[in-house]
């Protein structure tokens, strides 16, 4: 379960991709300790007020509040 980085480093391994090259597109802390836990790049969707906020102080390396704004962001 996350945020322990065993499913996102399992799923890394099937694929046999690169923790620094593979970005993980989340809408809770969870999703963003998980990414940061298995070394992969994190980006935080708040989708909800003041998840900005918290994205941010949990280490999101990108924040997003609109979907069509991941394309721009990564």
């Amino acid at each position: 379960m996350k945020p322990n980085p065993h499913l996102v480093q399992q799923v890394l391994d099937k694929l046999g991709a690169d923790p620094k090259r593979t970005v993980l597109v989340g809408d809770s802390l969870s999703d963003i300790e998980a990414a940061k836990a298995a070394g992969v790049l994190s980006v935080g969707y708040a989708n909800e007020p003041g998840k900005a906020d918290q994205f941010a102080t949990a280490g999101a390396d990108v924040v997003v509040t609109r979907l069509i704004d991941l394309v721009p962001a990564l």
